[in-house]
């Protein structure tokens, strides 16, 4: 069968992800050092270039649901320290505490640069009650999707994260017109991310090598790596002038191709 049920849910066996991270520990660590170290140089690099280009470089749903499955990770701490109290799971929970923080900057960044594009016609009251509703409504459709699922290490709900990180980005880029709020250090970091997960997730148990994940990965790790074609033929942003912010968010006045 392509499809395995494990107690009415899609899931990977516990004691074979345990057994395969003790039989292959070397190969598996640096799979997954590889896809966070990817993680960051995403984030790190979009914080860098929304503060530099007066925009936010990771889209609204993406960090939303980031946002929502990190912090529900986070405080959950005693599960993982205490229940799991596995030194691959605890250390996911100081990786996913500082994602949680860079999360949050990007939220500022959307209330500050990005209210006219996202939020237009608010003020930043209503735009920031916005904000806080639709991630309300993210953790609601994260919890359901994590009681539909039999997931005790957060497997599957990683791959949801890896999968929706490079998924808008041509999209952005086009609306966008130019380079602006990415580079190319941070579409590398979507490469490597995906990249790395995937090696990850077929090492440590045979339920991701089934079919559908060899699908998705290929096209996770495809979606990143035409994201940076299509970048490399995008014209420079370069931002000369900011128009005042009058409830519109901050109004490149001009953006110079080179």
């Amino acid at each position: 069968m392509i499809f395995h049920f494990m107690n009415g849910g899609l899931s990977y066996d516990p004691a074979a992800v345990m057994a395969s991270t003790a039989h292959d520990i070397m190969w598996i660590t640096a799979a997954c050092v590889l896809s966070f170290i990817g993680a960051y140089m995403q984030y790190f690099g979009a914080i860098q270039m929304g503060f530099r280009d007066k925009t936010h470089s990771i889209p609204l749903a993406c960090n939303l649901w980031f946002f929502a499955h990190d912090t529900t990770f986070v405080v959950n701490y005693h599960h993982w320290f205490t229940q799991v109290d596995f030194w691959m799971v605890r250390g996911f929970w100081f990786a996913l505490a500082v994602f949680a923080l860079c999360e949050t900057t990007v939220s500022v960044q959307i209330l500050r640069y990005s209210r006219g594009e996202l939020f237009p016609g608010m003020s930043l009251i209503q735009a920031l009650l916005s904000y806080a509703g639709l991630q309300l409504f993210a953790y609601g459709l994260f919890w359901w999707f994590l009681s539909m699922i039999r997931d005790p290490y957060y497997l599957l709900s990683f791959s949801t994260t890896v999968i929706l990180a490079p998924m808008f980005n041509i999209a952005m880029l086009r609306a966008r017109g130019s380079r602006r709020g990415f580079s190319l250090f941070m579409l590398i970091g979507f490469v490597l991310l995906t990249i790395g997960f995937w090696l990850w997730m077929f090492l440590i148990d045979p339920y991701f090598r089934e079919p559908f994940f060899w699908l998705i990965a290929l096209g996770n790790i495809g979606i990143s790596i035409a994201t940076i074609g299509y970048f490399q033929r995008l014209p420079e942003y370069r931002r000369a002038a900011v128009a005042p912010d009058h409830g519109r968010g901050a109004v490149p006045i001009t953006a110079i191709p080179q």
